[in-house]
C-alpha cells in the first residue's frame, strides 16, 4: 500500500486538490463582494501553483505575468501574436529547463502551465477579435446575428469590446477554477460569473452531484486496467513472443486506461466548476463548450431577476469531455470533436479560423496541437496522424454509412465504430509511449501493420468511390458536375 501511495503520490496529492477545490465550491459562490470575490478566487489559485510545484511555481507565474504585460504593452491590433509567440515560447524554454542547468517540472505543473497559455493567449485573441468585430460592424453596419444550418441565428463570435484592466486579467489567469486541469473558457464567461449573477439560480449542488457520482467508476476502471495490463509490458520480450492478436490487441486496455484517468480529471475539473457556480447559462442561450451562449447573448445580459429565477440553467459551456460519445460515436471525425471540447474550442478559434493561409489552416491547428502537448514524437505520431485516416473514412461514410438504413445502418456503424476505435488505440500507444525509441519498439512488435492498412483502405476506398461515381446514372452524374466547383 505504501509502495503504491509513494509511486503515484504526485497524483494523489493533485486529485485532493481537485476535490478541496470542488468542497470550497459553494463557499466561493456566494462570496462578495465582487472585488474581495475575485481576490480570494486568485489567492486560491495562487496557492494551488505553489502546493503542486513548489519552487517551479515560477514558471506558470512569471510567464503568466510577462504574457500580461505583453497584452497591455502591444497595440491591440498585435497583441494576440506577441502574446502567442512569447507564451509558446517560453513553454519551450519551460519543457527545456534541463537544457539550461534548471530542474524540470513535475507533470502537474506542466499541466497548470498549459493551461495559463491558453488562458492569456486566448483572452489576447479575445481583445484583438472583439477590436476587428467592433470595427466591421461600425464601418459596414452587419447584423449581430447570422443565420447558421439549423435555422436558427446564431450571434457573432465578438458582439462587444472586451479591453480588461490589468488587474483583471491577473484575476482572469489566476482564479482557481479550472486552474488544475480546465476546463478552459473565454475571458467573457469569467467576466459574467461576476456580473450576472446566474449561479445563484443555478442547481448548482444538484448538478455537481450528478457530474461527480461517475468519478470512482472511472477511477476504479482506471486502477483495474492499468494493474493488469501496464503500459511498460509492451516493451518486453515476453511481449513480443506472444500471439500477433494479442500484440495488436493490448492498445486497446491501454487506450481504455488512458481514457478512464482522463475521464475522472476532466470530470472533477468540471465539478469545481459546477460547485461554484461557473459557467451556468440559461438554456435559451444554446450554450456551447469554451464560448457560452451562441443565441440572444444580448438580451441575456438584460435578463431581469424575476426571469432569471424563472429559468433554466445548463453547464454546457464547462463540459470538457461527452463521456458517452467518445465510446460510441462511428467515425473518428465525431470523435475529436467530442474528446476534450474546451482545447478544441480553443484550438478552432485561436488557430483554425484566425490562421491566413486557407489550405493550411488544418496542419496549423495540429501542429499548435502537438507543440501544446509537448515535444515528444508520440505526440506527432498520434495527432498528425488523424488527417491520413480521416481521408479514408470520408469516403466509405460517404457511399456506404450516410445514407444507410436499418440493419445495414447498425452492421456498417459497428465495423466502423471498430475500425475508428483500434485507429485510435493504435495512436494512442504512440502517445503513451512518447519516445521514438519506445514507440519504435511496439510498432516493430506488430510489423507497423495498422499504416499498411491505412493506405489499402484509402487506395480502396478512391476505386470503390470512382466505381460508384460511373456506375451512377448519367442525369445525376451530371448535375453533381455542375454542382460540385460551386461548393
Amino acid at each position: 500500500m505504501w509502495s503504491f501511495v509513494e509511486k503515484n503520490k504526485n497524483d494523489i496529492i493533485y486529485l485532493s486538490l481537485l476535490l478541496f477545490s470542488v468542497g470550497i465550491g459553494p463557499h466561493y459562490r456566494y462570496l462578495s463582494p465582487v472585488s474581495i470575490k475575485k481576490w480570494v478566487g486568485s489567492i486560491l489559485g495562487l496557492l494551488l501553483i505553489f502546493i503542486v510545484s513548489g519552487y517551479n511555481a515560477l514558471h506558470p507565474i512569471l510567464s503568466a505575468t510577462i504574457g500580461l504585460l505583453a497584452i497591455k504593452a502591444s497595440t491591440v491590433k498585435y497583441c494576440h501574436i506577441v502574446t502567442f509567440f512569447f507564451m509558446f515560447g517560453y513553454l519551450f524554454f519551460f519543457r527545456l529547463a534541463d537544457k539550461f542547468g534548471l530542474p524540470l517540472a513535475s507533470g502537474q505543473t506542466n499541466l497548470i502551465e498549459m493551461i495559463i497559455v491558453l488562458r492569456v493567449v486566448g483572452v489576447a485573441f479575445e481583445i484583438n477579435g472583439s477590436w476587428l468585430a467592433v470595427a466591421k460592424a461600425k464601418k459596414g453596419g452587419e447584423k449581430e446575428v447570422k443565420p447558421s444550418r439549423d435555422g436558427v441565428e446564431r450571434d457573432e463570435d465578438f458582439l462587444e469590446l472586451i479591453n480588461p484592466n490589468l488587474d483583471d486579467l491577473f484575476h482572469y489567469t489566476f482564479n482557481y477554477v479550472g486552474l488544475l486541469t480546465g476546463p478552459y473558457y473565454r475571458y467573457r464567461t469569467f467576466e459574467d460569473y461576476f456580473t450576472l449573477q446566474y449561479h445563484k439560480y443555478a442547481d448548482c449542488l444538484g448538478e455537481t452531484i450528478n457530474t461527480l457520482r461517475i468519478v470512482p467508476v472511472y477511477v476504479s476502471l482506471y486502477l483495474a486496467f492499468s494493474t493488469i495490463w501496464p503500459l511498460e509490458y509492451v516493451l518486453t520480450e515476453e511481449h513480443n513472443n506472444r500471439h500477433f492478436l494479442y500484440r495488436m490487441m493490448y492498445p486497446w486496455v491501454l487506450f481504455a486506461a488512458f481514457r478512464q484517468r482522463i475521464y475522472a480529471g476532466m470530470t472533477l475539473a468540471e465539478s469545481v466548476c459546477t460547485s461554484s457556480g461557473f459557467g451556468a447559462y440559461p438554456v435559451q442561450g444554446r450554450n456551447k463548450t469554451g464560448h457560452g451562449p451562441t443565441v440572444g447573448y444580448l438580451k441575456l445580459k438584460q435578463m431581469s431577476e424575476e426571469e432569471a429565477k424563472k429559468s433554466q440553467y445548463d453547464f454546457a459551456t464547462i463540459e470538457s469531455m461527452d463521456v458517452w460519445g467518445c465510446e460510441t460515436v462511428v467515425t473518428l471525425r465525431d470523435s475529436m470533436k467530442v474528446w476534450n471540447k474546451a482545447v478544441q474550442y480553443w484550438v478552432a478559434m485561436v488557430v483554425y479560423k484566425r490562421f491566413p493561409v486557407k489550405p493550411l489552416k488544418i496542419h496549423a491547428a495540429l501542429f499548435v496541437s502537438v507543440i501544446w502537448h509537448g515535444f515528444h514524437a508520440g505526440y506527432f505520431f498520434c495527432i498528425y496522424a488523424c488527417p491520413f485516416y480521416l481521408m479514408a473514412e470520408d469516403i466509405y461514410y460517404k457511399l456506404y454509412y450516410k445514407n444507410a438504413t436499418g440493419t445495414a445502418k447498425k452492421v456498417i456503424g459497428f465495423i466502423m465504430w471498430f475500425l475508428r476505435s483500434h485507429s485510435e488505440s493504435y495512436q494512442a500507444a504512440a502517445f503513451l509511449l512518447l519516445t521514438f525509441d519506445r514507440i519504435w519498439i511496439y510498432y516493430s512488435s506488430v510489423y507497423h501493420y495498422w499504416y499498411g492498412v491505412w493506405l489499402v483502405f484509402l487506395v480502396l476506398g478512391l476505386v470503390l468511390n470512382q466505381v460508384h461515381l460511373m456506375c451512377r446514372p448519367k442525369v445525376v452524374r451530371e448535375k453533381s458536375e455542375v454542382v460540385e466547383p460551386s461548393k
